[in-house]
C-alpha cells in the first residue's frame, strides 16, 4: 500500500508545524514542504533583531532547524508553487534559481502561504533605499542600507514598526515613524497609545500622526518623503512596515472559498472548501472567541496552533482549532506591551458595547512604582466580563499576561477576577472595588 503524500506550501512556522504535526500522527507519509525563500525556516518577529546585528551569523537563536531532518520532512528551499490542480491533487512548482518545472502529486495539501505587505507606495520600490519589512532577506537588505547619522522613515506603528524603528534608533540613525491613525491602533486604547507615544519621543525618535506618504522623493534612490500634509522630511532610507494582507493567490487558483476577510475560510478541522486541502497561518481568517465572527489576526502564536491542527488531519486525525483570544507581548523601547483580547475598538467592530476603566497598580514597594511606572487597563462588556486587558510598564506586563488571559477565558466579571488576583506576584492591585467602581474618574464608555 502506498504511504499517503502530504504536500504544504510554505515554510513559515504554519507549514513547520504542520509537517511536524503530521509527522506525529503518521510516521510513514511522504511529507513535502516548498519554501519559497532560499533560507531555512525562521521566526520572523525576531527579524527587526537583524537590523541591528547586520548578519546572520554561524549560531542563529531565531533559525531553527536541527530537527527538521529528524522529522524525515523533505524541505524544498527555494522553490515556488505556481498553480493547484484540485481534480487532479498535483502541485505545479518550480525551482526559482534552476527555473526546472516540478510537479508534487498530494493525497493532502496544506496551504501555509502566509502574507505580503498590505501596503505599497507604485512606484517607489524601484529607488534605493525603499524597503517593505517582511522577509528575512528584507531585513538584511534595510540593516546593509541603514548607515549612522543618516534619516529614515518608518511608515506603520504596529508591534513591527516600532520595532524596526528602534533597531534603526540602535543603528545611531534619525528616526521618524508616520502612521496614518495612532500608535497600535487597534492594539491598545486611545489613552495607552498617547502614553506610549510620549515614551517613544522621549527616545528621540520623532512620531507623525494622522498623515501618510504622497512620494517618496529622488531620482536612483530615496531623498526625502513628501506627507499628505505637504511636509517633505528627508529621508536615505524608507521602510514599510504597515501591515499584512493574506496571500491567497494559490487558493483561488485551487476554487479555494474565500471568507468575509478576504482570508482563506477553514472550517474547525482546519480544512478549506475543497476536499483535502487544509490551510493555516497569515494566509486564513479565524473565528473570535468572544463573539465567533469571523476574523483575521496574523500572529504567529496562531499560525502556529493552526498548522498543528492543519497537519494532523492533513494525516489523518480530527483535531479543532478552538477560537482564538489575541494575545501579544512585546518589548518596545525598554517597555513591555501586552494587549491581550478586545479594545474597544475591536469589540465596538463586532458589535459589543464595552466600558473601559484604568485599575490603579500599587506596589509593595513604593520605590519599584516610581522606577518602573505602568499602565493597565481592562475592557469588559455591558454584563461587566472580562474580555480585554493592555498594560504597559518597564517591568511586569508579561507577568500579568497569564492572570488576564485566564480571566477572558474563564468569562469572569471584573470583580471575580479582582477577587481571583494573586497577590504573591511582584504587581498586584489593592483598591477598594466598590470606591473603584462607584467613583473611578477615568471609566470611558463605548456603545
Amino acid at each position: 500500500m502506498r504511504n499517503r503524500r502530504i504536500v504544504i506550501i510554505g515554510g513559515g512556522i504554519a507549514g513547520l508545524t504542520a509537517a511536524a504535526s503530521a509527522r506525529q500522527v503518521d510516521k510513514n507519509s511522504e511529507i513535502v514542504v516548498l519554501s519559497k525563500e532560499p533560507y531555512l525556516p525562521y521566526r520572523r518577529s525576531s527579524l527587526p533583531s537583524l537590523i541591528v546585528r547586520g548578519t546572520l551569523g554561524a549560531e542563529n537563536p531565531f533559525i531553527f532547524h536541527s530537527w527538521i531532518n529528524e522529522l524525515n520532512v523533505r524541505l524544498l528551499l527555494g522553490v515556488e508553487a505556481l498553480d493547484v490542480n484540485p481534480d487532479e491533487r498535483v502541485v505545479r512548482a518550480k525551482n526559482i534559481k534552476t527555473q526546472e518545472s516540478l510537479s508534487f502529486p498530494y493525497d493532502a495539501l496544506v496551504l501555509a502561504t502566509g502574507g505580503f505587505p498590505a501596503i505599497k507606495v507604485e512606484g517607489c520600490a524601484r529607488k534605493r533605499g525603499v524597503f517593505s519589512f517582511r522577509t528575512l532577506e528584507d531585513a538584511l537588505e534595510v540593516s546593509r542600507y541603514a548607515q549612522a547619522g543618516g534619516s529614515a522613515v518608518v511608515v506603520g506603528a504596529g508591534f513591527i514598526g516600532l520595532k524596526v524603528a528602534e533597531a534603526l534608533m540602535k543603528r545611531k540613525m534619525k528616526v521618524t515613524i508616520v502612521e496614518l491613525y495612532r500608535v497600535l491602533r487597534g492594539l491598545v486604547e486611545p489613552s495607552l497609545s498617547s502614553y506610549l507615544k510620549g515614551l517613544i519621543e522621549q527616545r528621540g525618535v520623532e512620531v507623525l500622526t494622522g498623515v501618510t506618504i504622497e512620494e517618496v522623493g529622488g531620482r536612483e534612490k530615496v531623498e526625502y518623503v513628501k506627507l499628505s500634509d505637504d511636509r517633505k522630511i528627508p529621508a536615505s532610507l524608507v521602510v514599510f512596515a504597515a501591515g499584512v494582507a493574506p496571500n491567497v493567490d494559490l487558493a483561488r487558483k485551487a476554487r479555494v472559498e474565500l471568507g468575509t476577510t478576504g482570508a482563506i475560510r477553514v472550517n474547525r478541522y482546519m480544512c478549506t472548501s475543497v476536499p483535502e486541502i487544509y490551510a493555516a497561518g497569515d494566509c486564513v481568517e479565524t473565528r473570535d472567541f468572544l463573539t465567533g465572527n469571523w476574523t483575521y489576526v496574523p500572529l504567529g502564536s496562531f499560525a502556529a496552533k493552526e498548522g498543528a491542527v492543519a497537519g494532523a488531519n492533513a494525516a489523518g486525525a480530527q483535531e479543532e482549532m478552538k477560537e482564538i483570544i489575541r494575545t501579544q507581548i512585546e518589548t518596545i523601547f525598554a517597555n513591555e506591551v501586552a494587549s491581550i483580547g478586545h479594545t474597544s475598538e475591536t469589540a465596538k467592530r463586532m458589535g459589543v458595547s464595552t466600558n473601559v476603566m484604568e485599575l490603579p497598580i500599587i506596589e509593595r514597594r513604593s520605590t519599584l512604582l516610581r522606577t518602573y511606572p505602568s499602565k493597565l487597563l481592562v475592557i469588559t462588556d455591558a454584563r461587566g466580563r472580562v474580555i480585554g486587558a493592555q498594560m504597559i510598564s518597564r517591568r511586569f506586563a508579561s507577568m500579568l499576561a497569564f492572570h488576564l488571559l485566564s480571566a477572558i477565558e474563564k468569562r469572569l466579571a471584573l470583580e471575580e477576577l479582582l477577587e481571583k488576583w494573586s497577590p504573591s506576584i511582584p504587581l498586584y492591585i489593592d483598591f477598594l472595588l466598590e470606591k473603584t467602581l462607584s467613583s473611578q474618574p477615568s471609566l470611558e464608555v463605548h456603545t
